[in-house]
């Protein structure tokens, strides 16, 4: 028997009452709705062999039906392994490898674009599950011809496996982030603590469902604190301030570049009514552009600092009348953090060095990884690899990454896996991605691709070609935003690629 845990308990005392709207997606859906589907999902999937344990791929998009699927998986005691619904086929065939899941909740649009790759993978499909046709609010099952066993059941509640995501690495490589029920309690008390939320909040839901901004700092921790939540299937500016202003919306979580956006556009007076705070995370947040903010609309800006591995939030600048510091992501909120240097030693206040945290909301260690020794000062700690450093007054600042990681918009982009779909081409004889600053975006993908053929070759063509591909085989935030036609690239003594040259180099076909 699968014993509920904290976060289990504390969502069904909140989803009690069958009356109270609780989360609108074209029209207001009652706690009585959504318990309903929940459970009629639930026997579906207890139905075609889901035991606890067993993983099972979520790919919808932003909507009351994800909703219904995330929450499903949850209480069943399944691994949902959420996933973004528009990602191409090409890219759900590098995905399937790494999600390891022998079921799917799959939205029909993504079902029918991805039909052929899950066959593949022997896939099959099974029923509809219409929650609201009338709404659009209907998913598709798929289930593996053979399943494999679940996972080994853990010792408590706390520690059964909740959710699996994927970062990326040091090497670019993927890292499976296996977060359990009790990492996500203990990151939803953060977050309503921090954030001061109650019963009486209502959230506007923009942020991608499958990241972990989304399902943890918005829809969890809503739902945990007896909220309500107001979802779009995401970010469009023609309609921001309308809907905060007619569903009475309270707190936004963004990212940077929506804040940039929502900073050129005026706010009407009856939208700023209700609205406590705008929260933004996933990247630097210019300070400028929080002071324009805040001048224009007398709401306050608060910046936070999160990752997949502490389930959603690390730091936050405190709400009003708490001190903020512009520039800063704020103070630790629940958890430890220490500054390090390259031997892991912590370093005084204001010296610089790698973030590492620890945590009831962070994981031990990555899936098939061993934790990180103890360099005395205790097990568990997670070194980000994000470099920064910590005031007098404990406040922590981020100046950079020790990875190479792309940050577009607050989605960490791995250079190696847009280089992977370029040199697939038989036209590429090597590639080479770097992110270059965007004033947007934060950062733009740029790639750099020498051809097999370089004499002759008409770069254009080329170039039209390869975006094409790219289109194919990559989801849309991870296209290169050019790509660069080259005779060769910097390479150092032992053939390597040096990046940091190419980083300094004007992004211009280089063919003479």
């Amino acid at each position: 028997m699968f014993l509920m845990s904290s976060l289990q308990n504390t969502l069904s005392r909140a989803l009690a009452d069958p009356s109270r709207s609780v989360l609108w997606d074209g029209r207001w859906y009652t706690c009585g709705e959504l318990r309903a589907h929940v459970q009629e999902l639930r026997a579906k999937l207890s139905a075609i062999g889901v035991h606890p344990g067993h993983r099972v791929m979520v790919a919808l998009p932003n909507s009351y039906a994800f909703v219904v699927g995330y929450l499903a998986c949850l209480e069943h005691g399944a691994i949902c392994v959420p996933a973004n619904s528009e990602m191409p086929a090409g890219e759900l065939e590098r995905a399937l490898a790494r999600y390891r899941a022998d079921y799917g909740i799959v939205s029909p649009a993504a079902g029918e674009r991805w039909s052929e790759v899950l066959h593949k993978h022997r896939f099959n499909r099974g029923l509809s599950f219409e929650m609201d046709a009338a709404q659009g609010q209907v998913v598709q099952i798929w289930q593996r011809s053979s399943a494999s066993e679940p996972e080994a059941r853990q010792g408590t509640s706390e520690q059964e496996p909740a959710v699996l995501m994927f970062t990326s690495g040091t090497t670019g490589e993927p890292k499976g982030v296996l977060l359990t029920h009790g990492h996500l309690w203990a990151a939803v008390q953060n977050v309503i603590r921090s954030h001061a939320l109650t019963a009486s909040d209502v959230a506007y839901c923009i942020l991608p469902l499958f990241h972990i901004n989304g399902q943890v700092i918005v829809l969890l921790s809503t739902l945990v604190s007896g909220g309500r939540i107001v979802m779009r299937d995401k970010f469009h500016a023609s309609l921001f301030w309308d809907d905060i202003g007619h569903h009475g919306v309270t707190w936004v979580s963004c990212v940077p570049t929506i804040l940039s956006i929502v900073a050129k556009r005026p706010a009407p007076k009856e939208a700023l009514g209700t609205l406590r705070f705008l929260r933004s995370a996933s990247a630097p947040l210019t300070p400028a552009v929080a002071a324009r903010i805040e001048a224009a609309f007398g709401v306050p800006v608060i910046e936070a600092y999160g990752m997949t591995e502490a389930a959603g939030q690390i730091c936050t600048n405190p709400l009003p009348p708490g001190v903020r510091k512009p520039g800063s992501v704020g103070k630790p909120v629940g958890m430890s953090l220490l500054i390090v240097d390259a031997e892991r030693k912590p370093v005084a206040p204001y010296e610089l060095g790698e973030i590492a945290i620890r945590g009831d909301n962070v994981i031990h260690h990555y899936v098939g990884m061993e934790p990180a020794p103890d360099y005395g000062y205790g097990p568990g700690w997670i070194y980000t690899g994000d470099l920064g450093y910590m005031d007098e007054d404990g406040y922590v600042y981020i100046t950079g990454r020790a990875k190479e990681m792309i940050n577009r918009a607050g989605e960490k982009i791995s250079p190696r896996e847009i280089e992977d779909v370029l040199n697939a081409h038989e036209a590429v004889a090597r590639s080479a991605v770097v992110g270059l600053p965007d004033p947007l975006y934060g950062e733009r993908a740029v790639a750099w691709v020498v051809p097999e053929e370089p004499d002759g070759v008409d770069a254009d063509a080329l170039r039209a070609e390869l975006e094409s591909f790219c289109a194919a085989h990559l989801a849309k935030p991870k296209r290169p935003s050019q790509i660069v036609i080259a005779r060769s690239l910097p390479v150092n003594a032992t053939g390597k690629v040096q990046k940091h040259v190419l980083r300094n180099l004007e992004p211009r076909d280089r063919l003479a």
